[in-house]
């Protein structure tokens, strides 16, 4: 586990993280994030950061390296999330740091169990993908339901936001196979809990039923 500072500075390391790469912990509190990072991952890791801190996403997770002080590249799942000042932007980012088979091992290439992770780490950064853009679309298109004087943009506002609660609900079924978090963010306080989608209708089933078929 690590704290961050929003500037990469590496604020907190716990024990284990430290031997994981070799530095005290006085070593590792006087680097900065993008020192121990591959140079060829450290740009995908800097862009989620900055989604993360612009609350664009909840949390991210990614497979990729890191370099220990020895100067051996080690494969690593990162699981970040960030605390904020309110109302202000981030305090600094919580960083989970997992070890795992190297990406491009004959192991973890041929292994069942490696493609299955693998499947599931896509999945769960689909399903925040998706629930994150849910989240503004639906919360939009219920305000100019709310509020709007012309029948005819309520009404295809009241269309968007049944397609985008349909998709919503589909996610929350998929919860069942996937163990993610079900709540998609915006801001600081404006999230979306898939848990709380109300089912679709008999005619919202048969739609889909029909989108599904086409």
């Amino acid at each position: 586990m690590a704290l961050i500072a929003v500037d990469g500075s590496i604020m907190r390391a716990n024990r284990s993280l430290c031997r994981m790469l070799g530095f005290t912990r006085n070593e590792l509190h006087a680097l900065n994030s993008s020192d121990i990072t591959h140079s060829d991952d450290l740009q995908t890791e800097v862009e989620q950061k900055r989604r993360l801190a612009a609350a664009d996403i909840g949390r991210y997770e990614l497979l990729q390296r890191y370099v220990r002080k020895d100067g051996e590249t080690i494969w690593v799942r990162l699981s970040v999330s960030a605390t904020r000042r309110n109302p202000g932007g981030p305090a600094y980012f919580i960083t989970e740091v997992e070890s795992v088979a190297p990406h491009n091992s004959a192991d973890a290439g041929d292994s069942h169990d490696a493609l299955l992770a693998r499947f599931g780490d896509a999945t769960r950064s689909a399903f925040h993908e998706i629930g994150n853009s849910l989240t503004p679309l639906m919360l939009n298109a219920e305000m100019i339901v709310e509020e709007s004087k012309r029948g005819d943009i309520r009404e295809s506002a009241y269309q968007i936001f049944k397609a985008a609660r349909r998709i919503a609900f589909t996610l929350r079924r998929l919860h069942s196979i996937q163990d993610v978090q079900p709540v998609a963010y915006l801001g600081q306080s404006r999230m979306l809990d898939l848990r709380m989608v109300a089912p679709p209708t008999a005619q919202e089933a048969a739609v889909m039923r029909e989108a599904g078929a086409a």
